[in-house]
């Protein structure tokens, strides 16, 4: 029997999760087809988002625009799916010496974005036992972790429950491209948008766009750590239910989804100099991001196929970026305004 929808989603990691919900939520006919892999970065990742990143300590790319209304959609999504998904939780930077603590100090009060984000400005250490932070630090707001695994997994079942799941892995000659529509088997759309992650390196339509995989690794352990925020610098350690968990490593040579040995030692050499405490590993995970070479997004319509789309390359940012650029989708969408420059595939 043919179906008719409005898109075709390939993909349901965080990309193809929230655009997919999302769409339907907007009134439009989707149909989804993913095979489930237990290693991809969704269900591997922390979840982490964090508004002031990097050994430089600089506000993420369009920060206010795309954290300003982040916590209030996922809060609405775990609303309509009736699970607990989001944990805002402040995160505290420690700085590393008291040039970074006089720079902070000064500039931290004319800073308009900076000031959005900056719950306090700490001159001294916060008192925490175990906790190294001799020069104070940046404790943030707006920030915290989303439950991915849990995420992905209720919007699927959201998904299967209206009927538009299909679990398949997806085969791309059965695709066949017209003028103005889709058809794969007996779905027929209007378009199809590919939300793969790294499987986008065996879709013969974006083959020329330049990613970068970048694996992944995070641990989860037990410590004698006290303490309800989020400690962030070199790693983070977030405190949930049942321990911590730590991470993560960037690695662009070994692509396996296996957590390594180096990996392990890298995470443990940076922990040392937040956390002076014991603590026991309970277990290592890995996945590989899909990330690109100007690590902004991959968005929009392919050049010749205008009804054959693609929402990629999120990276290590997904549970921020995904939510403000799946409202530009849909935007386009609706009434046809442009992706901006630096995330348009076109470019």
């Amino acid at each position: 029997m043919t179906r008719k929808v409005d898109l075709l989603i390939v993909g349901q990691g965080i990309a193809g999760s929230l655009l997919s919900y999302t769409l339907h939520k907007n009134g439009f006919t989707v149909k989804v087809i993913d095979k489930p892999v237990a290693h991809t970065s969704s269900m591997v990742a922390a979840g982490l988002y964090n508004p002031i990143t990097g050994r430089k300590m600089v506000t993420t790319w369009m920060g206010k625009a795309i954290f300003s209304g982040l916590e209030e959609f996922y809060s609405d999504l775990q609303q309509d799916l009736g699970v607990q998904v989001l944990f805002p939780k402040s995160i505290y930077r420690p700085f590393v010496n008291v040039e970074e603590q006089n720079d902070w100090s000064g500039k931290a009060s004319h800073m308009d974005e900076a000031k959005y984000f900056i719950e306090e400005v700490r001159l001294k250490p916060l008192g925490v036992p175990k906790v190294l932070d001799k020069y104070g630090g940046l404790m943030l707001k707006r920030s915290g972790y989303v439950d991915l695994p849990l995420m992905v997994e209720s919007i699927r079942n959201f998904l299967a429950e209206q009927g538009i799941y299909q679990s398949e892995l997806f085969q791309y000659d059965e695709l066949k491209v017209n003028g103005d529509s889709v058809v794969y088997k007996d779905i027929h759309a209007d378009k199809v948008i590919f939300c793969e992650g790294t499987l986008v390196k065996n879709n013969p339509y974006w083959k020329h766009l330049r990613f970068r995989p970048v694996k992944g690794e995070i641990m989860s352990i037990e410590a004698d750590l006290d303490t309800n925020f989020i400690l962030n610098r070199g790693v983070f350690v977030i405190p949930k239910a049942n321990g911590f968990t730590v991470g993560s490593t960037y690695d662009h040579n070994d692509l396996s989804n296996l957590p390594t040995e180096k990996g392990v030692n890298t995470i443990t050499a940076k922990l040392k100099k937040i956390y002076s405490g014991n603590y026991n590993i309970i277990t290592t995970r890995a996945g590989i991001r899909p990330a690109t070479f100007d690590r902004r997004p991959f968005i929009g319509w392919h050049e010749k196929m205008p009804n054959v789309g693609i929402f990629n390359g999120l990276g290590a940012k997904g549970v921020s970026l995904a939510p403000y650029f799946v409202s530009k989708i849909i935007e386009n969408l609706k009434n046809g305004k442009q992706f901006i420059k630096e995330v348009d595939v076109s470019r």
